[in-house]
């Protein structure tokens, strides 16, 4: 009986730690410039921004997002996003932006499930300022159609019809193969061996056309340089290693597979902050899932936040996106149903503030007797739903917390 009351006084006691020092954000319904001034503080040193969700079909994670990218743009100067979609079709869409309409740039850009009601001023944002860009660091492509050859015909270039034919082609099977491979691997099953061989087969044709394209680009290299286009030469060089690791890795099992898609994550995130965007302040969009540091599964599988540079590390803060209850959506768009969490979960100390959103930091918080559990393996529900263990303080900088979520509102 001592020792279960003893259990019960921590727990009460690590609620009103949680309450004291927990920040909180009055309403999403409106955007208010004074929203996140708290976080100009704790985000003065850092250059880079991950924000987590923890799934990618949350009405109100979506829009607290849009909300902080907002005040993170106006107020601290982070012009630079980075989505967890194609760096292909991020990066030709962000390059022609002014040629389209905010539905032609999402359509083009990131992947169809952030197309919503709650996203779409971010969009906006981004296609009326020049000095605010979009680029992706996912080697998966997140549209049906890249804006790639339109990007080459924009650059004062002159290349020869077969390149520009060749990666059409490379384009086009990419595509096309994504579509057929995925509807085996994403559901888990076997591919068949004639799609297989097939696809084996397609892929060696492939590999040659782009070490073709390489090759050519370099021939033109000079072009490039003369015309003040080193940026997207080292793009398209980007574009295409992206795509051949990408075909390389498409027929993986779906645990090799995301091991090496956090792999090319990390090395495409360290090529934006160390090349393309050297100079700036970046704030990165994805899943919790790929964005702990310090983290590493028994099958040695570690996230893109744990892979990226010491230097990048020393310079980022990881904000964690979590929930309490409600509904969301799958991929698919199936409705789906959150929560309760179980009792002393990383959720239940932060369902306890007084406000329906509220911040938690980590990064400035000195281990004592009633917040261990920061410090420990504590119980977290990915996307809602399944129980894993974190230790917070070493896997995320900070968290946002939403007690009640609702599915998107798409487009």
């Amino acid at each position: 009986m001592a020792i279960f009351q003893s259990r019960k006084t921590t727990y009460n006691r690590s609620v009103e730690w949680v309450k004291e020092h927990a920040h909180h954000v009055d309403t999403l319904s409106e955007t208010r410039s004074d929203h996140f001034n708290f976080l100009e503080n704790i985000l003065k040193d850092k250059r880079i921004v991950w924000l987590g969700e923890n799934g990618h079909g949350i009405a109100e994670h979506n829009l607290l997002k849009t909300q902080l990218i907002d005040f993170l743009y106006h107020k601290m100067g982070f012009k630079v996003i980075a989505f967890e979609s194609g760096i292909t079709e991020c990066y030709t869409s962000n390059f022609l932006k002014d040629e389209l309409s905010v539905d032609e740039f999402i359509d083009h850009s990131v992947f169809p499930f952030w197309k919503t009601e709650e996203t779409y001023s971010l969009f906006q944002s981004l296609k009326a300022n020049e000095d605010f860009n979009l680029i992706g660091f996912d080697s998966q492509p997140s549209s049906k159609q890249s804006l790639l050859i339109a990007f080459l015909n924009k650059i004062n270039i002159d290349f020869p019809l077969e390149f520009i034919q060749n990666i059409q082609t490379v384009e086009e099977n990419t595509a096309h193969w994504y579509g057929r491979i995925s509807k085996y691997t994403g559901r888990r099953k076997r591919i068949p061996k004639e799609t297989l061989q097939e696809y084996k087969f397609i892929q060696n044709e492939l590999n040659q056309t782009i070490d073709q394209l390489l090759d050519l680009l370099m021939e033109k290299k000079k072009d490039f340089i003369n015309l003040g286009l080193d940026l997207p030469f080292t793009f398209i060089q980007k574009e295409l290693e992206n795509r051949r690791l990408f075909l390389k890795h498409l027929t993986d099992n779906f645990q090799d597979y995301m091991k090496y898609r956090d792999q090319i994550m990390a090395a495409n995130l360290e090529w934006i902050c160390s090349e393309l965007y050297p100079n700036e302040k970046i704030i990165i969009w994805a899943h919790n899932a790929h964005i702990y540091k310090n983290y590493q599964t028994s099958n040695n599988y570690r996230p893109m936040g744990s892979l990226i540079s010491k230097t990048l590390m020393d310079d980022s803060y990881y904000l964690g996106l979590f929930m309490y209850e409600g509904e969301a959506h799958l991929l698919n768009r199936t409705v789906y149903r959150i929560g309760p969490p179980p009792k002393r979960s990383l959720e239940d100390y932060m369902n306890h503030t007084e406000s329906s959103v509220s911040f938690l930091d980590f990064s400035n918080v000195t281990e004592q007797p009633y917040n261990k559990w920061i410090f420990e393996k504590t119980r977290i529900l990915e996307h809602g739903t399944v129980r894993k263990f974190i230790i917070p303080a070493e896997q995320l900088s900070g968290v946002f917390f939403v007690k009640k979520v609702s599915p998107p509102r798409y487009l």
